[in-house]
């Protein structure tokens, strides 16, 4: 049993050591100190369902910045979302039903996009909203070459059950492989769709939305358009720029939105991010199951087993918090997150497989 409980520790170190490689090149969005020098020309598109509080925390968050235009496209919300946007000086387009073979969010963002008269296109999604000067730090991406920028909002934290979030959060920042040693310059990275910067003519060059109408996670496919078109894409973190609370409504709100997306996630996720994590989530689980049969190890090979378990939750901090305002707690128990993580996946798999459907604000998105 020991010689046993060596190999799966030596095993789970060295995971921990290749895990690294995933996350070697996290960044965020670069200030601006000296300001922008040109203010270029940006239309926020905005594609709303039922977003009544959302819209109105992220529309006043922009109220203060120099935007170009502000279009929130209202995808046939059942609440006074479209009036609270106008309220607050948005102009709004009144979603029109989507047509065969389109998903909700790409047509929204098609419309809008297809009314912008702004010379970049900054989609971005309701439930986030601009740290103090987040949207300067965004005009200077758009001073740079053209290419296409996505943002990962930090995921703000209020309530006990939302720390569930945190391998969610971070397998979907790995998924992107954007943060390996090969960072942009990698060939197969995804796009983050909740905060997405490109310019007109770029957009226009692969077609837009229409070429990824039937998508849950268009922001895969787009980015495999933007890449078969030479077009640069690069991902940012978003702390200190824009933040977003995912799931208010309770934990089924919570299992719910991350289900819709989690088997497509893992699907469209490069191969070798998929593989890295993978890894990753296996030396975790090896690094807690020793511990249970701790009792019939000597007292070395428990020192060495505890002090794996240290680094893991020391590296969970940091993915943790780059990720959101997760608590230190939430990486010490990591475990817990963990086999959260896993029940709602492979329930998710299960029902995909199935056939069954995932219902997210009264649509059928499967």
């Amino acid at each position: 049993m020991e010689a046993a409980l060596w190999i799966v520790t030596g095993l789970s170190f060295l995971s921990w050591v290749v895990s690294w490689s995933l996350c070697i090149r996290f960044r965020r969005v670069p200030a601006v100190p000296g300001g922008v020098h040109t203010i270029p020309r940006i239309s926020i598109v905005i594609p709303a369902r039922n977003e009544e509080a959302n819209i109105k925390v992220l529309l006043k968050s922009l109220q203060e910045s120099r935007v170009h235009e502000i279009i929130v496209v209202d995808d046939q919300s059942e609440d006074r979302t479209e009036a609270v946007a106008r309220e607050l000086g948005a102009r709004v387009l009144p979603g029109e039903i989507p047509p065969s073979g389109w998903l909700g969010k790409p047509w929204a963002c098609q419309q809008g996009a297809e009314a912008a008269t702004g010379d970049w296109l900054l989609f971005v999604d309701a439930d986030t909203r601009f740290v103090k000067g987040g949207f300067e730090r965004i005009m200077g991406l758009a001073e740079g070459d053209s290419k296409v920028h996505s943002v990962c909002p930090y995921h703000e934290i209020r309530s006990l059950y939302e720390q569930l979030s945190a391998f969610f959060n971070v397998t979907m920042i790995l998924g992107m492989n954007a943060f390996t040693a090969k960072g942009a310059s990698a060939r197969d990275i995804g796009l983050f769709g909740q905060v997405m910067l490109v310019s007109r003519k770029d957009y226009d060059l692969v077609g837009g939305h229409s070429q990824v109408k039937g998508d849950i996670l268009e922001n895969f496919q787009l980015s495999r358009c933007f890449a078969s078109a030479g077009v640069e894409r690069s991902c940012w973190l978003g702390k200190d720029t824009i933040s977003m609370r995912m799931f208010p409504g309770g934990v089924r709100d919570l299992i719910a939105g991350w289900s819709k997306g989690t088997v497509s996630g893992a699907v469209n996720t490069p191969k070798g991010a998929l593989l890295g994590i993978s890894v990753w989530m296996s030396g975790l689980f090896m690094s807690a199951i020793p511990l249970c049969f701790g009792i019939l190890s000597s007292p070395t090979l428990l020192v060495v087993m505890g002090s794996l378990y240290v680094l893991w939750a020391l590296q969970c901090v940091y993915l943790f918090r780059a990720s959101g305002k997760y608590s230190i707690l939430a990486a010490l128990v990591f475990p817990v997150g963990l086999l959260f993580y896993q029940v709602v996946f492979f329930q998710a798999v299960r029902r995909k497989k199935q056939g069954g459907t995932v219902q997210w604000k009264g649509r059928d998105v499967s």
